[in-house]
């Protein structure tokens, strides 16, 4: 049976809940240790620190929009399970305790603290499979669905400014100083962000416009411990994958959302993964207007797409695909519901692999 996104909710550098505007500029910079400037996709409006006081209250804040958004009532919420995606979760705002060679924080706590804040059931997960831990949130949500775990589920996808993060991506050099160019030739690698996203899922529909998960895969290539087959084979497989739960051919997808990071392995291995339907299916992606936000990304870029589908408004583009595209990811530029299926990839450091197919009514 198929899930439904009933209500979605995102902060991020394209701004918050229904103000949002896609810019390839808006990131800003945030220094390394040796007060190196790099580019980074902060939250719109809301000054980067590590406070515990900044996470939560934005988590907050974008779920509580998605719950307002999905109608729930209290005793609906008693009866929803939360499962959250991240990376690095809270530890940015973990204190140092100089009496203990290794201090951390409880992986549940985020979800934890949710759940108490809107007084939900005590189902609450956390997902933490590197850039695919939101949308393995989503598979995990749809499972519990269907198999009557849950009347709803409200899925989180949540990253913050970390400077253990930036630190260690800029040590890997796979940052770039210049913004972040999904499959162009000029393309120096990635930027990273920071978001919140929520959406609330549930088996029935409670809107015609409501976009539709019919079809998902996720395994881990064990080709390397850091990443994917170039060859894209391990992609395609997860895609087969979900092709199959949607009883599917793969030329009945007309749109994809690739993972896009701008990296050489990454974008060679979608571009051979998608060989079979370029021809065909228009290619896009949301990073180069919100950053790379890790674990957040497969909820996030969902919530985005929600949101485009929502508003009516078409795919947005950047501008240097009209000069150094590596292929010509748009004919023209038309709304969601130009299409019916849609496939996000998604790409984990480590070796996973996650696929989402979404229908559009």
């Amino acid at each position: 049976m198929p899930s439904y996104i009933i209500a979605s909710d995102s902060w991020s550098a394209c701004g918050r809940g229904n103000e949002l505007h896609f810019s390839t500029t808006r990131f800003q910079t945030v220094k390394t240790a040796e007060q190196i400037d790099v580019p980074f996709f902060a939250m719109q409006d809301l000054p980067v620190d590590t406070s515990e006081k900044r996470i939560l209250s934005s988590l907050s804040s974008v779920v509580g929009n998605a719950v307002k958004k999905a109608g729930l009532t209290a005793e609906q919420l008693a009866n929803t399970a939360i499962i959250l995606g991240s990376t690095s979760l809270d530890v940015s705002a973990v204190e140092a305790k100089p009496e203990q060679t290794i201090w951390l924080t409880n992986t549940d706590r985020l979800s934890g603290y949710l759940k108490q804040q809107f007084a939900t059931s005590d189902l609450h997960l956390t997902i933490n499979t590197a850039c695919t831990a939101g949308t393995n949130a989503v598979i995990l949500a749809d499972q519990l669905l269907n198999q009557n775990k849950a009347q709803y589920v409200i899925v989180v996808g949540c990253e913050f400014y970390n400077p253990l993060t930036v630190e260690g991506f800029y040590s890997l050099d796979l940052q770039s100083s210049q913004g972040l160019r999904t499959f162009s030739e000029s393309r120096s690698g990635l930027v990273l962000g920071e978001g919140v996203a929520a959406l609330v899922m549930a088996k029935h529909t409670t809107s015609p416009s409501q976009l539709k998960l019919v079809g998902y895969g996720s395994g881990c290539d064990h080709y390397s411990l850091t990443m994917t087959q170039e060859s894209g084979v391990h992609i395609q497989a997860i895609i087969e994958m979900a092709l199959k739960k949607a009883n599917l051919d793969a030329k009945q997808i007309d749109l994809i959302k690739v993972h896009g990071t701008a990296t050489l392995n990454n974008d060679q291995a979608e571009l051979n993964a998608f060989s079979q339907w370029l021809e065909h299916a228009p290619i896009f992606a949301f990073k180069p207007f919100t950053g790379h936000t890790l674990g957040a990304c497969g909820v996030l870029e969902l919530a985005l797409m929600d949101y485009l589908h929502q508003q009516q408004l078409v795919i947005p583009r950047p501008e240097y695909l009209n000069t150094d595209a590596i292929l010509r990811p748009f004919s023209d530029a038309k709304p969601l519901s130009s299409y019916q299926h849609i496939l996000l990839n998604h790409c984990g450091f480590g070796g996973n692999n996650a696929a989402l197919i979404i229908e559009v009514a």
